[in-house]
Formats: C-alpha cells, structure tokens, sequence
C-alpha cells in the first residue's frame, strides 16, 4: 500500500511539474506575444506621425478645438452645479448662455475638413457632435427668465458628463500624434526660404 501511494506521488508529482513547465512556457509566450503587439502599435504610430507630417498643423487645429470644447463644458458643468447647489439663479442664466443655437455656427472650416486624413476628420466631427448635443439643450436650463434646476442637475450628470467624457477620450487619441521635436522647430524662417526655384 505504501508503494502505492508513493508511486502516486511520484505521479503526481511528475504531472505537477510538466504543468508548471507548460504554464512557465505559456506566460513567456504571452509575454513575447504582448512585447511584438507594444512594438506593432508604437510602429504604427510612427508610421501615422511621418504620414500626417505635411499637415500636422490639422492636427493642432483639431486639437485646440477639442480643448476648447472640453474646457467650456467644464465651465459649464461645474458653474451649472453651484448655481443649483446654492440655488443662484444667476450663475443657472450665465451657464446657459451660447451663441452656438445650430451646427453651423461652430464655424468649423470646410477647407480643412475636405482637406484632411478622413481619421482626423472623424475625430473631429465626432468632438463636434459631443459638443452640440451638450450645448444645444443649454437654452432649457434658464429659459422664461426662471431656472430648471431640476434639468440643470440632469444635464450636469448625464449630457455635460457625457460629452465631457468622450471629448476626453478622443484627446487621448491625439496625444503624442506630433513628435515634440517637430512642434518645437524654429518658426524664424518659413520653409520657402530653404527652397530654391
């Protein structure tokens, strides 16, 4: 009986150790594996960075317009909470204050959006979208000179957070699209003046 359970042990000791040795073989596979992926997508990278190099200034376009848009629902957003915290009535009328009262007058340019990578484009009529639906129903927070705290509270938590959200995470989209040595290249002479006729 002794014998048994020896051999058993040994058995099981055996099959124990082959399984340690596969998970071992599994992990340092998976560790490659995620090694190759980090350097395909740093390649890719790269390759949109030198694809967008002609028109990065399109990228910088967009990006201070989704700054600008993400900035402005922050100031709205947090004024919009402390006009209904405190029940100020004032700061619910200043928070929905906007000239923007259809698509257009986001003053988007058409030369650049005809112009430009369709990707980028997407981003930035997809900021643009976030940004109309949070701003256009602003005139019902405020209107008939009365404050709707109780719509001033939804908008805060659901259309202001949403769209703040998603304009966030398409800035992170753009970061480090531009090399910092390209943004940071002397702007003293303009790149006619390397160029000869």
């Amino acid at each position: 009986m002794n014998s048994f359970i020896n051999i058993a042990t040994l058995i099981a000791l055996f099959i124990n150790t082959i399984a340690l040795i596969v998970v071992i073989y599994q992990t340092r596979i998976a560790k490659r594996s995620l090694n190759l992926t980090t350097k395909s997508i740093d390649d890719a990278k790269i390759e949109r960075q030198l694809e967008v190099l002609p028109k990065f200034s399109w990228i910088i376009e967009v990006q201070v317009h989704l700054e600008h848009w993400k900035k402005d629902l922050e100031e709205r957003k947090d004024m919009l909470q402390k006009g209904v915290d405190n029940k100020n009535n004032e700061m619910i009328e200043q928070a929905s204050d906007t000239r923007i009262k259809n698509p257009k007058d986001l003053s988007l340019n058409r030369f650049l959006y005809d112009n430009m990578p369709s990707w980028l484009r997407e981003l930035w009529m997809s900021g643009a979208q976030y940004y109309y639906d949070a701003i256009a129903p602003l005139s019902y927070v405020h209107k008939n000179k009365k404050p709707n705290y109780d719509y001033s509270q939804s908008w805060i938590d659901e259309r202001g957070e949403d769209s703040l959200q998603a304009i966030s995470k398409l800035l992170e989209y753009l970061n480090g699209m531009i090399p910092p040595v390209i943004l940071n290249t002397p702007a003293s002479l303009s790149d006619k003046d390397f160029l000869r006729d």
